[in-house]
């Protein structure tokens, strides 16, 4: 399990390796993750992984496509694509303001 601390909201989740963060935050909408397409095509759900990147999947270019066009930050994902690749103590991921 690793823990998944989702800001602003300040809503911490118990994750199992292998989950897929879309269908945590479907399961705990208090974490206020916002989803538009849910595909990797329209930006809304853009986080910025503050702590336990080593812990999560590895961009694809969907989703690098997507992140590029909004000026791509090396540490800004988009949560729709984010699944649990291993064990972590932490992972920290704030929700990135929508421009």
């Amino acid at each position: 399990m690793a823990q998944v601390l989702f800001k602003p909201a300040s809503v911490e989740i118990s994750v199992e390796p292998g989950s897929r963060l879309i269908d945590v935050t479907d399961r705990h909408p208090e974490a206020k993750v916002p989803y538009s397409c849910r595909s990797a095509s329209c930006g809304t759900c853009r986080v910025r992984v503050l702590e336990g990147m080593d812990a999560l999947s590895v961009a694809e270019d969907d989703e690098l496509e997507v992140l590029e066009a909004f000026g791509s930050e090396d540490n800004v994902r988009l949560c729709c694509q984010l699944k649990l690749v291993q064990f972590s103590d932490r992972v920290v991921l704030e929700v990135v303001d929508p421009e």
